[in-house]
């Protein structure tokens, strides 16, 4: 069992690394030069550390004093309508992996965003991760549609 919190200055180096590795697993193929990637990623994860935006939650999971992980997500269309809730990321470090630390972040971001009134709450994964599908599946999520991304071959 974990400890589920608000994340902390001391967390900004594990964050980095863990949001980084989130990274390399499932952005790595986008455009651009690695290097400046990286070091947008890494400004990336200091502003959510700090940010202060009402419509995005960031929670950290710790298990003896050290951060395992992260949940990351967001409020779409607040206020309207169309309002919804977006997982954006969830990282827990691969030793802590199937000790349901994942489940704990999970439970703990959709709490706060049925506090805001949020009724549905969608995520994007790749297609290659059998593994998260199962486990989104296995805590209430399901499949909505399928999306194809095409890219030019290379001449």
């Amino acid at each position: 069992m974990a400890v589920i919190r608000e994340p902390k200055e001391k967390d900004l180096m594990h964050f980095t690394r863990y949001a980084i590795e989130h990274f390399h697993i499932v952005r790595e193929h986008e455009n651009g030069p690695l290097s400046d990637r990286l070091r947008e990623r890494k400004y990336w994860a200091a502003d959510q550390l700090f940010g202060n935006d009402d419509g995005q939650k960031l929670l950290i999971a710790e298990k003896s004093g050290e951060m395992i992980g992260y949940i990351f997500g967001t409020i779409e269309n607040p206020g309207s309508e169309s309002e919804y809730g977006c997982v954006r990321e969830i990282f827990v470090d691969e030793f802590y992996r199937r000790e349901g630390i994942g489940t704990e972040l999970c439970e703990a971001l959709m709490k706060w965003m049925h506090e805001r009134g949020v009724t549905g709450v969608q995520l994007d994964m790749l297609a290659s991760y059998p593994k998260a599908e199962l486990f989104f599946e296995s805590i209430g999520f399901s499949p909505m549609k399928k999306l194809y991304r095409w890219s030019p071959k290379s001449v």
